[in-house]
């Protein structure tokens, strides 16, 4: 079995990496570092982090190695040994999807720094953890067997580890709960000044909402991972059975970054069914050498949105009121920047890897967060107007979970589409044609669904406002 040993130099902000390769076959390796992590859809260069590589032969002569590509490392002349392979991880930028270590605590996401084995992806390993000089809680959603100064992960396979990051840390908060046989746990690094009582009996709350949408928990534990940056910060990213989450500012998370906290932290968990198990089919599996381009992403993060925040108001965790104003912030970041954006959804959602991060090309593109949440919205309100409140976009998700959430197979575009077709019991091309593929203005076709809640968008100088008929 193959091992990784991870140590820390908190003063070098390094992460001290070691794999052992037992019996090698080939009469050479291929390593491999991920071009990308999974939830941001765009190439990164980890590789750029990675210093002192080197090969050898365990307790032996060193091997020859060379690069091929920037994330890609030859170790030659392995046939019969037992393979040393170490280098280190630059590891000082803080959010949530990175890996940080200081004096204060160590955050590792294995999928910036593990270099794997591409033909060995779904295989198990064992992942041992160094200790020494750490008096830590270790938290995440990968479990870890203590062993004098070690921690023993054992993932399931590459995918899992990747999808696992984990916090070292001697004075995180820590507080659980259980909706039905699930523990839900809730770590938080960092000086918080809210109500610890309250944020656990709304979290409950929430998982417990979400829960009853689908009707049932893929994993049998979850946890919520919070780290408060020195910094100004507001990003987080879901996992398998966990999210990490940075937020605050100036060291602190205020009182006032109550909401914010919330609605992030339902708008991961909802991941946990839609995405990391609800899966685009070109998403499945990850491949980490290269884009993954799917043209769903609207699905992925657009409906992700929308239950976000209305997950938050039916649970009573947020006032209609506190709802309305953030549907309201929805419709202004699309409609004041991008409602006559020259791309579809379908097109945007495609072109996440070539520049959705960024501001990008004047009225060329349209979010898949927010104008995604949108046609959720206007799909929900279409359902719901036809079955009087009977049907709704819920049961459009719980199909999705029920033909799509083993991972056995990805869902497609016409998937979608099949499925919203068969809760509405009837076609939807006019809406799929206009709100999804068409890249025209969809003002007047919000409105015309939006007067089903009474409610209606109007400018009022310059400015999107939801108003009351």
């Amino acid at each position: 079995m193959i091992q990784y040993f991870f140590s820390f130099l908190p003063e070098n902000n390094l992460v001290d990496i070691r794999i052992l390769i037992p019996k090698v076959q080939e009469k050479s390796l291929e390593l491999h570092l991920p071009m990308w992590r999974p939830g941001r859809y765009q190439l990164q260069n980890f590789a750029k982090n990675v210093l002192n590589f080197s090969s050898r032969e365990q307790d032996g002569e060193k091997l020859e190695w060379r690069k091929s590509q920037k994330n890609v490392w030859h170790v030659e002349d392995t046939s019969g040994k037992n393979v040393e392979i170490r280098y280190q991880y630059f590891a000082k930028e803080l959010n949530a999807g990175s890996s940080f270590v200081n004096r204060n605590f160590v955050y590792i996401n294995p999928v910036n720094l593990c270099l794997y084995l591409a033909k060995l992806l779904n295989q198990t390993f064992e992942v041992n953890i160094d200790r020494q000089g750490l008096e830590c809680h270790y938290s995440g959603g990968l479990e870890a067997i203590f062993q004098e100064n070690t921690l023993k992960l054992h993932p399931k396979d590459f995918h899992h580890f990747f999808d696992s990051p984990f916090i070292l840390s001697k004075g995180i908060f820590h507080e659980r709960f259980k909706v039905g046989e699930v523990s839900f746990h809730v770590w938080i690094e960092g000086v918080f000044k809210i109500d610890k009582d309250k944020l656990i009996n709304d979290l409950y709350k929430i998982a417990e909402s979400q829960v009853q949408l689908f009707g049932e928990f893929p994993e049998k534990d979850y946890h919520f991972m919070l780290i408060v940056p020195e910094a100004t910060y507001y990003h987080g990213v879901e996992h398998r059975n966990s999210t990490m989450m940075v937020l605050g500012e100036n060291g602190v998370l205020p009182e006032a970054y109550y909401k914010d906290l919330l609605g992030l932290a339902s708008h991961e968990l909802f991941h946990t069914w839609n995405i990391a198990k609800i899966r685009p089919k070109e998403l499945l599996p990850y491949d980490y050498g290269k884009e993954n381009y799917f043209e769903t992403c609207f699905v992925a993060e657009g409906f992700t949105t929308y239950y976000g925040d209305k997950i938050l108001f039916e649970s009573c965790v947020i006032s209609h009121e506190e709802y309305l104003y953030e549907l309201e912030t929805t419709f202004r970041r699309h409609f004041e920047e991008a409602d006559y954006a020259s791309q579809s959804l379908l097109e945007s959602s495609f072109d996440l890897w070539v520049d959705g991060y960024e501001k990008g090309t004047p009225n060329k593109k349209v979010s898949v967060y927010s104008k995604g949440a949108i046609v959720a919205l206007i799909l929900d309100l279409k359902i719901k107007q036809k079955f009087k409140g009977k049907r709704s976009l819920d049961n459009v998700m719980r199909l999705l979970w029920l033909k799509f959430g083993n991972m056995k197979r990805g869902y497609t575009y016409k998937d979608i589409q099949k499925i919203a077709e068969q809760v509405y019991g009837g076609s939807l091309r006019e809406y799929f044609e206009i709100a999804i593929e068409g890249n025209g203005s969809i003002f007047e076709y919000t409105n015309a669904h939006l007067a089903f809640l009474g409610l209606r968008l109007m400018w009022i100088e310059g400015n999107c406002c939801l108003k009351a008929l």
